[in-house]
């Protein structure tokens, strides 16, 4: 087999940024694959693979993408309804037995869109190092109630594509693992990914790490037990060299066809008309005009972006060996940026007075400290996950820590409201957060 050429080294003026930004004082290892119209034409590594033994990060370096793969489960899903064999709107009891009531009366659509309202497993199992079964699964949350009917709220919870996977394997006969590498990944000529196993011997795989800021060392992460490492939830490993073929599949619609996946990409309505910004395994924004799809994911001791910019046709991929990872979407927007110029919300100037009402709700909310936001300034859906105890909310500051700026940077219509992007100024570093306001100014969405 002819060896793969290397991918072209990304500007020094960026990789410089990259590092910076890395800050590899924390991060044991990182790698940035840029790729336009299919081919590679990027790439940034630092740091380790292997921090005991000196292993570099290079192309080859296999990293676990957690959740950034949920768009690969999605996509399986769609290859069974392009077949006829699954539809969106049936069921999902139709296809996968044993299930409790309430879940088997769930829609197909609902669990890829987030919208069924079941609870998420992670929630409530936290052994990353230990088999779990679907009996385990059932047993720890079968019994307990839905967040919401199916549609009526949005709520990410992994459990939907845990058991997306499960209709995979009923409906193709194939284990989830066995359908990605024979549906997927040799169709779209990936020459390294495949799914992880978290026990085994891996070659290329790089070592997870997490990074202890209270101590300030560096320890091996919990080791994650095979099963739980190739859920369907996020159980896949990519190199620097798998993005530009899996790009260039996605784009040419080479794995389902174009009216899936123009609905993959397509923010779904809810009960009440109101648009989420979530298709089907993906993030789908707008910035500039133009549409942006995302997805991050985060396991014990990797992390992962995934970011697809359409109209110039540019995906980048941020993955590292070390949790908690680097600012994957600031490095990821970063590369976006050198390489399309203007084609991102990075250098966008103020859209508004930074004193607007709604700017000002949004401030309030981040400066609240420890008092709990008030009720009436969120739509019912976003209130639905609240009284649910379902994390709704960017984090708040903490306490006696202020905005040096905030201000919105862009907004865009949706049904049933408008998205508006800030940009927040604290020391040091900015922020950006996307929320989601009503016509009567209350938040159905805030990232």
């Amino acid at each position: 087999m002819t060896e793969p050429r290397p991918i072209p080294p990304v500007p020094a003026a960026l990789a410089a940024r990259l590092a910076e930004l890395a800050n590899l004082d924390v991060v044991a290892g990182a790698a940035v694959t840029v790729a336009r119209n299919g081919e590679a034409v990027g790439f940034w590594s630092a740091g380790y693979a292997s921090l005991p033994f000196h292993v570099p990060v290079t192309e080859q370096t296999l990293f676990h993408i957690g959740s950034a793969g949920k768009h690969i489960t999605a996509l399986a899903v769609m290859q069974l309804v392009d077949a006829g064999q699954v539809e969106l709107s049936a069921a999902l009891g139709s296809y996968v037995t044993g299930l409790p009531e309430s879940w088997a009366a769930i829609p197909v659509r609902a669990l890829l869109t987030h919208t069924s309202g079941l609870p998420d497993y992670g929630t409530v199992i936290r052994e990353w190092d230990r088999p779990q079964s679907r009996e385990l699964i059932l047993n720890a949350i079968g019994a307990a109630p839905l967040l919401f009917a199916p549609g009526e709220a949005w709520a990410y919870s992994n459990t939907n594509y845990l058991v997306l996977g499960w209709l995979i394997e009923a409906v193709s006969g194939q284990s989830y693992a066995g359908y990605l590498r024979d549906r997927l990944f040799r169709p779209a000529a990936l020459p390294t990914a495949r799914e992880d196993s978290g026990e085994d011997v891996i070659p290329d795989r790089a070592e997870p790490y997490d990074y202890g800021y209270r101590d300030r060392r560096f320890v091996h992460a919990v080791q994650i037990e095979k099963s739980v490492s190739s859920a369907a939830d996020g159980g896949v490993l990519f190199s620097a060299r798998d993005i530009a073929p899996w790009s260039a599949a996605l784009s040419g619609n080479r794995l389902a066809s174009p009216a899936l996946m123009a609905e993959a990409a397509t923010p779904v309505r809810i009960a009440t008309g109101r648009q989420f910004p979530y298709g089907f395994g993906w993030f789908v924004e707008r910035t500039r005009g133009h549409d942006l799809r995302q997805h991050a994911g985060r396991v014990p001791g990797f992390g992962a972006l995934l970011m697809h910019f359409p109209a110039t046709a540019l995906w980048v991929a941020v993955m590292a060996d070390t949790t908690p990872p680097p600012p994957m979407q600031l490095m990821a927007l970063t590369a976006a940026e050198a390489f399309s110029p203007g084609s991102t919300f990075l250098s966008l100037p103020s859209a508004g007075d930074a004193r607007d009402p709604l700017t000002l709700r949004v401030r309030e909310m981040f400066e609240r400290g420890p008092v709990p936001p008030n009720p009436d300034w969120f739509a019912p859906e976003m209130q639905v996950r609240l009284r649910a105890g379902v994390a709704a909310l960017p984090q708040p500051l903490p306490a006696g820590m202020r905005f040096e700026r905030l201000e919105p940077i862009e907004g865009y219509p949706v049904d049933g409201g408008r998205m508006v992007r800030y940009r927040a100024s604290l020391p040091g570093r900015d922020a950006h957060y996307l929320f989601g306001w009503t016509e009567d100014g209350r938040i159905f969405w805030a990232s």
